[in-house]
């Protein structure tokens, strides 16, 4: 199953445009490695995203074949890791925040 269309389903993230555009700024890890929204997970992967202030590390357990319920989603999932992230602290240290944008030339 697409990386983005797994993060949408079991409701890890809200939309699967949202899913796309982490993957594309390389925010989204699978097993340590940044992902594109097409590749394909599979049972056992770990995920590293960052969802607005936290960032969450989880396994997957499962794929699901269809529209998961909300009240299911932890069943294909198991959160590893939770750090939450404080604004007010001034600028994250965190290896996941996107880079920098250049502006482009005109």
């Amino acid at each position: 199953m697409r990386l983005d269309l797994f993060l949408k389903k079991t409701h890890l993230l809200k939309r699967r445009e949202m899913a796309r555009e982490l993957c594309d700024e390389g925010m989204v890890r699978v097993n340590g490695a940044p992902r594109k929204a097409s590749f394909e997970v599979k049972a056992g992967d770990q995920l590293d995203f960052p969802v607005f202030n936290r960032l969450l590390k989880v396994q997957i357990l499962g794929l699901p074949e269809a529209s998961v319920a909300k009240s299911d989603q932890w069943s294909f999932v198991e959160v590893l890791e939770e750090k939450r992230m404080s604004f007010d602290e001034g600028p994250l240290e965190d290896p996941m925040a996107p880079r920098p944008k250049r502006p482009s030339d005109h």
